[in-house]
């Protein structure tokens, strides 16, 4: 008897449930498959503010995050790496995944909903040279693909075709494929841009729900993506599986998030 595929998750846990691995498995489940759980680090916070990021011991997490990789999932998401020695050991994660030919979703979370930035510089570049140039695909949205090309955020909202170079620039420093998340742009429809190396850009357009904003809408949309390649679905429809799964709880959610900023 086969059974359906799983996907690893490896994300912080947010004290609020909006966002994190709640969010995570919710997106999961809406494909109908199951995810498996590794929390990175405990957030407090709320709507207005992130209180507190409690990062758990990196070498337990991946430990245990190893043992559940040999029992091969589908896929693997991974989303808050709370510092440096986090960082260090999503590598590591990665290399694992990769040699046993398992699709990582990297969603590099820089930045909470209310302003919280969660990795400084030093982190950052090393989450850009390791794990980002290792994943299957990362997942940023507009403003951490700004800070991690260190290029104007509001050039990349408003202009898609910045977005699109953007998106090959990081596929130029070395990431294997980008999702570049449009949400936070002012065009309607929204774009994303999915870039590959050796592939021109490929723009993918979905509905801009106006008005409306939730949090967790990244870790949502990075686990779909996880959860439609472990389904076996090609790069280009899992990326607008993805997006449209957003768009959903962006319509049925109605209000706008009280203090949204990009990120």
């Amino acid at each position: 008897m086969s059974f359906p595929p799983w996907v690893l998750v490896v994300a912080g846990h947010d004290s609020s449930g909006g966002a994190g691995v709640d969010a995570d498995c919710e997106a999961i489940a809406e494909l109908g498959l199951d995810a498996r759980v590794v929390v990175t680090a405990d957030t407090l916070q709320d709507e207005h503010a992130v209180h507190a990021v409690r990062p758990r011991a990196p070498r337990e997490w991946l430990a245990r995050a190893t043992e559940l990789l040999d029992e091969a999932p589908g896929a693997v998401k991974l989303g808050l790496l709370p510092d440096g020695a986090a960082v260090r050991a999503a590598g590591e994660l990665i290399a694992r995944a990769r040699a046993a030919s398992t699709p990582v979703v990297l969603d590099p979370v820089l930045r909470s909903s209310s302003g919280h930035d969660f990795l400084g510089e030093a982190a950052l570049r090393e989450l850009a040279n390791g794990p980002c140039r290792a994943a299957s695909v990362i997942t940023p949205n507009l403003f951490e693909a700004a800070r991690l090309l260190d290029r104007p955020f509001e050039l990349l909202a408003r202009d898609v075709r910045e977005r699109a170079a953007a998106a090959n620039e990081l596929v130029r420093r070395g990431a294997r494929a980008v999702v570049l998340k449009g949400g936070h742009g002012s065009e309607d429809p929204a774009i994303d841009v999915l870039a590959r190396l050796g592939e021109p850009a490929l723009e993918l357009a979905h509905p801009r729900v106006p008005g409306a904003s939730i949090r967790g809408s990244g870790c949502r949309h990075a686990s779909a993506l996880a959860a439609a390649l472990a389904l076996g679905e090609p790069l280009p429809r899992a990326a607008r599986r993805a997006a449209e799964l957003v768009a959903r709880r962006l319509a049925a959610s109605g209000a706008p998030h009280p203090s949204e900023k990009p990120g």
